[in-house]
C-alpha cells in the first residue's frame, strides 16, 4: 500500500504512531541486535586476551576472533535455535499462548463446529472479531 503526503497530512497522530512502530521495530529488530552482537565479541575479545595469554598468539587482532567466533558461533546458535524450536521450549509455549489467546480459542472453536456442519454456531462466535 502506496501512502501520499495528504495521508500524512489529513492523521498526523496516526502518522507519528506509525513512524514509532516503525522506528521501535528497525531500533530494536535490526540496529540493536548488530550493536550488542558487536560489543559481545569485543567483550569476549578482550576478556579472553586478557586472562588467557596463550589465546594472544592464535587471535593477534580483533578481526582474526571475530571470524573465528563467527565460525563457532553461528552454526552453534543455529543448532540451539533448531532444537529449541523442534524438541524444546518452543512447542509447549506455542500451545500455553495459543490458549491464552481468545481469538485462537475463538477461531479454533468456529473451525471445529465448521467440520460437524454447525456453521451458524461458528458464524456467530466469529461475528465479534469483525466489527
Amino acid at each position: 500500500m502506496r501512502e501520499n503526503i495528504s495521508s500524512y497530512l489529513r492523521n498526523p497522530k496516526d502518522t507519528l504512531f506509525r513512524w514509532s512502530v516503525y522506528f521501535r521495530r528497525g531500533h530494536s529488530m535490526y540496529l540493536v541486535f548488530i550493536i550488542s552482537f558487536a560489543n559481545f565479541v569485543v567483550i569476549q575479545y578482550r576478556l579472553l586476551i586478557q586472562y588467557i595469554p596463550l589465546l594472544k598468539y592464535i587471535f593477534t587482532n580483533l578481526v582474526i576472533f571475530a571470524l573465528a567466533f563467527f565460525l563457532v558461533y553461528i552454526p552453534l546458535a543455529i543448532l540451539i535455535g533448531w532444537w529449541d524450536t523442534k524438541r524444546g521450549t518452543v512447542p509447549i509455549s506455542s500451545r500455553v499462548m495459543a490458549k491464552a489467546n481468545p481469538w485462537n480459542m475463538d477461531i479454533t472453536k468456529a473451525l471445529y463446529l465448521m467440520c460437524e456442519g454447525k456453521y451458524e454456531e461458528a458464524k456467530k462466535i466469529l461475528e465479534k472479531w469483525l466489527r
